[in-house]
């Protein structure tokens, strides 16, 4: 990305197969017609807006949209595997590692993430799940946190909402913050 468009890209989350870029005064779609050959786009609507043709479908190791086109308008980043995106003409995407995917449709909103990030609130919801105990099969409710401000695998730079992996050199350059801080991105995109 930085190759392509310098510093108006900025990573705003990652994951083991994943990124989520916020792109500034940048047609991103024109780049990719330009570097075709490094991306998928497979699934585009066949009469997409871009007229970007159908190419590279599963070639491993290439650049997806995974919204198709649609253009991706807020984020909101708790920590791994926990986030929510809303997406132009489509229902906001929510993930929370751990919470089954039912529980997550219905009961959590993407308000609840700007909620948990701002207020440092831990969102706690109930799921029910099978288990064999002694060969004996049995329903509990189990309570659960859904949404937690905390990510002990960053530290949080003071006053900010970016973060660094533990260890970065430039952490000894801030204070220790408190432990309670949210670790968190929150991001309007235009």
């Amino acid at each position: 990305m930085q190759k392509r468009v310098g510093d108006k890209a900025k990573l705003l989350y990652t994951d083991t197969d994943s990124l989520i870029y916020e792109v500034s005064d940048v047609d991103m779609y024109a780049v990719m017609k330009t570097d075709l050959h490094e991306f998928d786009t497979s699934d585009y609507p066949v009469d997409n807006q871009f007229n970007i043709p159908l190419v590279n479908k599963k070639i491993v190791g290439l650049m997806k949209d995974e919204c198709n086109g649609n253009i991706m308008t807020e984020f909101v980043g708790l920590c791994s595997k926990m986030y929510s995106v809303k997406v132009q003409g489509q229902q906001p995407i929510k993930k929370a590692k751990g919470v089954k995917s039912l529980v997550v449709k219905s009961t959590i909103e993407f308000d609840d993430y700007i909620h948990c990030l701002r207020d440092k609130a831990t969102i706690s919801r109930q799921q029910k799940n099978i288990h064999s105990r002694l060969h004996v099969i049995r329903t509990e409710k189990e309570h659960k946190i859904a949404l937690s401000p905390l990510n002990d695998k960053r530290y949080l730079i003071p006053g900010q909402t970016d973060t660094l992996p533990w260890g970065h050199y430039m952490i000894d350059g801030y204070q220790l913050i408190e432990e309670d801080e949210p670790s968190a991105k929150r991001v309007r995109l235009h």
